[in-house]
C-alpha cells in the first residue's frame, strides 16, 4: 500500500507542467527574499526578529547577502530556458554566501559574523592578498553556478568578416600575380588560365558562404509555433480499486496452485500493469495459460501477460482501465526531453507507466504505420508531422506529402 501511495505521489508531481514547476520556484525565492528584508526592519513579527538575530550573529554584514541571493535565484529561474536543477542552484548560492562572508571578514575583520570569522582564518596561512584572491575566485565561480550563465569573451574581429582566411590569402595572391603583363610563353598562358579558374572558384565559394550565413541566421532566429495552439491538459484515467484488483489476481493464481508475490502497480493512460514475481520452480507457461481465467475474475477483456518484463525478473499483467485517458499532443511537446532531442524526433505517446515515448527517425532503418480501421494511423501521422514542424524551421525541413484521397493531409497545404 505504501508503494502504491508513493507511486501516485510521483505521478502527481510528473503531471505538473515544467513551466509551472519553474514558476513555483520563482515565487518561493521571491517570498524568501521579502521575508529576509522585512526581518531586517523588524516587520516580520517575533519569528522574523529571531531570524534576524540568529543570521546577523552568524553572518554579520553578510546577512544582506541572503535576500540578494534569493532575488538572484528567482531571476535566474525566470530567465532560464533550459531545465534547471534546484540542487545545483542551492549549492552555488551556499558557496557564494560562504565565500562572500570570508571576503568581508578579511577586508573588515569582525563584520562577517561567526561564519565569516571562521572563513577569514585563510588569512593566517595565505596572507591577506592570497586569501582575498581565493575567496574572490570562489565568489565568482559560485555566482556563475547559481545563475547558470557562462562567461562570454568578445571575439576578435577580422579585417573582412565576409571572407575566410583562404579567401584573404587568394586575394593577396591575385595582387602579387602579374595578370596585367602579357607574355607569349605557353607557361604564362597556362598560369593565367589557372588564375581565371581560381577566381571563378573563389566567387562561387563566396556566394555559397553568403547563402549559408543567411540561412544560418534565419534558422537561428526561427520561433516555433506556440504550444497554446495545442491542448496541453493532462487527463487521468478511471482505474477503480487497484488493491482489490491486485488481491483478485493473487487469489486467482493461488487457486490454480501458482504461488506469487505481488509487486508495484503502474498506471498508464489506457492500461494498468500489475507486476508479480512467481515462486521458485513455477513455470511461466502455467501463468500465461491462465490469461482467460484472470480476465474472467477481473471482469476485464482483453488482458495481456508480459512474461517476463524486459530487463526485469518480473511478470506483468496489463489490465484495461475502466475509462482511458486521452494523451494530448501539447502536453507531450512541452517535455524538456523532447525540446532537447534531435531535429528528427517525434512523440509516440505514453507507455504503460505514463512516461513519454519519443522516437528518432534518424535512427530508424524503416518506418511502417499499419493497422485496422480506427486503430489510430491518421493520429500517428499527424503527431509525426506536427512534431517535426515544432522542431524545425522551413529552411531546415522539407516534406513531400502524397494523399490520393485528398482528405487527411490537405490541412498542411500552404505551410512554409
Amino acid at each position: 500500500m505504501a508503494k502504491l501511495k508513493k507511486k501516485e505521489t510521483k505521478k502527481t508531481e510528473e503531471q505538473l507542467h515544467p513551466d509551472t514547476k519553474k514558476s513555483i520556484w520563482i515565487v518561493a525565492f521571491l517570498g524568501i527574499a521579502i521575508i529576509f528584508i522585512l526581518s531586517a526592519v523588524q516587520q516580520a513579527g517575533p519569528v522574523g526578529n529571531w531570524l534576524y538575530s540568529v543570521f546577523n550573529k552568524l553572518f554579520g554584514w553578510g546577512y544582506y547577502l541572503l535576500p540578494a541571493l534569493a532575488f538572484i535565484a528567482a531571476l535566474s529561474f525566470a530567465a532560464g530556458e533550459r531545465k534547471r536543477f534546484i540542487g545545483t542552484t542551492l549549492i552555488g548560492a551556499l558557496l557564494f554566501l560562504i565565500s562572500g562572508l570570508g571576503f568581508i571578514d578579511i577586508i573588515y575583520p569582525g563584520k562577517g559574523g561567526l561564519t565569516g570569522n571562521l572563513i577569514g582564518t585563510l588569512e593566517i596561512p595565505f596572507g591577506q592578498p592570497a586569501s582575498l584572491l581565493i575567496t574572490f575566485t570562489i565568489l565568482i565561480a559560485s555566482f556563475l553556478t547559481t545563475v547558470n550563465r557562462p562567461l562570454r569573451l568578445p571575439r576578435l574581429k577580422k579585417t573582412d568578416p565576409s571572407l575566410s582566411t583562404s579567401d584573404q590569402i587568394m586575394e593577396e595572391t591575385e595582387i602579387i600575380s602579374p595578370k596585367d603583363e602579357k607574355n607569349e610563353d605557353d607557361e604564362d598562358e597556362e598560369y593565367e588560365d589557372e588564375v581565371e579558374d581560381n577566381e571563378e572558384e573563389i566567387e562561387e565559394s563566396k556566394n555559397t558562404q553568403i547563402e549559408t550565413k543567411s540561412k544560418t541566421k534565419k534558422i537561428k532566429n526561427y520561433i516555433p509555433p506556440p504550444l497554446s495552439l495545442l491542448t496541453t491538459k493532462i487527463e487521468k484515467p478511471t482505474i477503480g480499486d487497484l488493491q482489490a484488483s491486485a488481491n483478485i489476481i493473487k487469489r486467482t493464481l493461488e487457486s490454480f496452485g501458482v504461488s506469487i508475490e505481488m509487486g508495484e502497480i503502474n498506471v498508464g493512460p489506457t492500461v494498468t500493469r500489475f507486476t508479480l514475481k512467481p515462486a521458485e520452480g513455477v513455470k511461466l507457461s502455467r501463468i500465461t495459460a491462465l490469461s482467460q481465467d484472470l480476465a474472467l475474475a477481473l471482469a476485464a477483456h482483453p488482458i495481456r501477460i508480459e512474461a517476463p518484463i524486459p530487463g526485469k525478473s518480473l511478470i506483468g499483467i496489463e489490465v484495461p482501465n475502466k475509462a482511458a485517458a486521452l494523451v494530448r499532443l501539447g502536453s507531450m511537446l512541452a517535455y524538456p526531453e523532447f525540446k532537447k532531442s534531435n531535429p528528427l524526433t517525434f512523440v509516440l505517446g505514453r507507455n504503460v507507466s505514463g512516461e513519454p515515448v519519443i522516437a528518432d527517425i534518424a535512427k530508424m532503418p524503416h518506418l511502417l504505420i499499419a493497422g485496422a480501421t480506427g486503430s489510430g494511423k491518421s493520429v500517428m501521422i499527424h503527431s509525426l508531422i506536427t512534431s517535426l514542424l515544432y522542431k524545425n524551421s522551413p529552411e531546415m525541413l522539407g516534406l513531400i506529402l502524397i494523399d490520393p484521397k485528398r482528405v487527411e493531409l490537405m490541412p498542411y497545404n500552404g505551410i512554409p
